[in-house]
């Protein structure tokens, strides 16, 4: 639970710089270049790899409470277990997508 506050809050901070990076990149060859050349920065791709871990980890753990709004795994021990699969899925995700998209 307290992961997905962290990622959740994470996610909302950072709407508006995402926003405005994204808004940059597209704004003209020069700038694209300018976005290129700092994102390829290591604390920068360190950043975007838990921006990116904070969406997916957001995104399976709205699915787990999906399952519970449908009492699917609401005793509490198949709640703890869901939330390790959820820690546990979200991590190579993370990377399966990191080497995707970034």
């Amino acid at each position: 639970m307290i992961l997905h506050r962290v990622s959740g809050a994470g996610l909302f901070l950072c709407i508006p710089v995402v926003l405005w990076l994204f808004g940059a990149s597209v704004g003209s060859p020069e700038s694209f270049a300018a976005f290129q050349s700092i994102a390829g920065m290591l604390p920068v791709k360190v950043i975007l790899a838990g921006l990116l871990w904070a969406f997916v980890h957001h995104f399976c753990a709205g699915i787990r409470f999906l399952l519970l709004d449908l009492h699917v795994g609401i005793e509490k021990e198949a709640a703890r277990k869901s939330a390790g699969v959820v820690l546990a899925v979200s991590i190579p995700l993370t990377l399966i997508l990191w080497g995707v998209l970034l």
